[in-house]
């Protein structure tokens, strides 16, 4: 895959962007593995972000009903469009974080640039079922419980909104160029949850003060949030003493419902 990826660049005439967070993956079984993850049928309407030249695109477009890829670099659209011969696949070259995502996607999968992972996980929550590569240390974060130095807001919102789990290490020699750090394989299950945006606020802001106890984190997010002061009375008081960071999502879900 490696030197069909070199001959691609060749006859385009590209280089991976590094301000655009491209490492291009080149490792086969990754991508067999990733497919089968998703456990495709013909009534699928998957969504692709940042399909680069398309080596993952192609294996999903043959066996769903319908593929949306999103893809920022126009110079990787002109790519995609050329070395695929793609069906039923609708192609939208803007950033993901400014495109609503289209209500018929099921399933999302994405080898997700480092730089946007929280933002991407805050827009996809609830969403789909997704399979991701992700950085490994924020897959961590993910599944990182109360108390722990890398629980935060995306740990809480991600528990909150999805069962999540880690599926394997992904080696920095499968991708090209190779990026600093190794990367996870992870999958996301939504629960049947309402999406709230205002607890999600809520949870935002309060985990800017993590480290305080709950009745300090609140009263400091009062601005922010459509928390109600009169209403922190009614949370018992060893919860408010108790560090922000160390409440889980079920208890945080509580706090906001009393609080607001």
């Amino acid at each position: 895959m490696q030197d069909l990826l070199y001959s691609q660049m060749l006859r385009h005439n590209f280089k991976p962007n590094i301000k655009l967070d491209q490492h291009f993956i080149i490792n086969k079984k990754i991508i067999e593995e990733v497919v089968s993850l998703l456990n495709l049928n013909k009534k699928d309407v998957v969504l692709e972000v940042g399909p680069g030249t398309g080596f993952l695109t192609k294996e999903i477009n043959q066996k769903v009903k319908k593929t949306i890829v999103i893809e920022k670099d126009k110079k990787m659209v002109e790519v995609l469009k050329y070395e695929n011969d793609l069906k039923n696949t609708e192609i939208i070259n803007k950033d993901f974080l400014e495109v609503k995502i289209d209500e018929e996607v099921n399933k999302i999968v994405s080898f997700v640039p480092y730089s946007i992972s929280q933002e991407f996980i805050y827009k996809i929550n609830n969403k789909a079922y997704a399979v991701l590569v992700l950085q490994k240390e924020f897959s961590e974060k993910l599944i990182a419980i109360e108390g722990c130095e890398n629980y935060n807001a995306v740990s809480v919102l991600a528990q909150y909104y999805g069962d999540i789990k880690i599926v394997k290490k992904i080696s920095k020699g499968s991708f090209f160029p190779k990026p600093s750090c190794e990367s996870s394989i992870v999958v996301i299950t939504p629960k049947k949850i309402e999406f709230s945006e205002s607890f999600n606020k809520f949870v935002k802001t309060i985990f800017r003060y993590s480290k305080k106890n709950l009745t300090k984190a609140l009263i400091l997010s009062l601005e922010e949030t459509n928390i109600k002061k009169e209403n922190i009375k009614n949370i018992k008081k060893e919860i408010l003493i108790t560090k922000v960071k160390q409440l889980t999502p079920k208890q945080l879900k509580k706090i906001y419902e009393q609080v607001s």
